[in-house]
């Protein structure tokens, strides 16, 4: 496993009330980021806005897949009406085409999705 791409609500509940898991994936440099979970972040309510953004964005990112190859994954494995989101498969998407990584969500749906395509990370 070359990283894990925390998603959103991970990140969320880090900034609340912190994560130890998570802190350890930073500190062994184990974590990549997506431009749309720093996107989705930031158009929250952070504390130090600027240096938080320019943090995370300080980390490797995962490829970014792009419209064309999240439709054809869409279309591939049939993932509508599955109940996630299209910034969710993008990101999915991003995760499948960058080897070595994985999504940590707590989305329910969409970790359901990521194990199968073996991209899951579940730290329980």
């Amino acid at each position: 496993m070359d990283a894990v791409l925390a998603d959103t609500n991970i990140w969320c509940k880090y900034f609340r009330y912190g994560n130890p898991l998570l802190s350890q994936l930073i500190e062994n440099d184990f974590l990549a980021v997506h431009p749309i979970v720093i996107g989705e972040l930031a158009v929250g309510n952070l504390k130090a806005r600027d240096q938080t953004i320019y943090d995370l964005q300080a980390f490797p990112m995962v490829k970014v897949a792009s419209n064309e190859e999240t439709h054809f994954l869409l279309s591939k494995h049939e993932l509508w009406g599955k109940g996630i989101q299209w910034n969710d498969l993008l990101i999915l998407a991003s995760v499948i085409a960058s080897p070595g990584k994985l999504l940590w969500t707590q989305d329910r749906r969409l970790a359901e999705i990521a194990k199968s395509f073996s991209v899951s990370y579940d730290p329980v």
